[in-house]
């Protein structure tokens, strides 16, 4: 994922959840960003089938 890319989804994600960022912090923020990124690429190479269902969601 390009760098202006990340950068615009850890503003919109702070900004979405009111969450002020030190600059500090923002470069620890921005890797796991990117680790994210590359684990969802690999979610999304997986392929399902047209008919897939959800599994069920159990409740306590």
């Amino acid at each position: 994922m390009e760098d202006q890319a990340i950068n615009a989804w850890c503003d919109a994600l702070a900004a979405l959840l009111k969450l002020p960022i030190d600059k500090g912090d923002r470069a620890e923020i921005i890797a796991n960003l990117r680790l994210i990124a590359r684990q969802i690429e690999i979610v999304a190479q997986v392929p399902l089938d047209d008919l897939a269902e959800p599994a069920p969601v159990f409740r306590a």
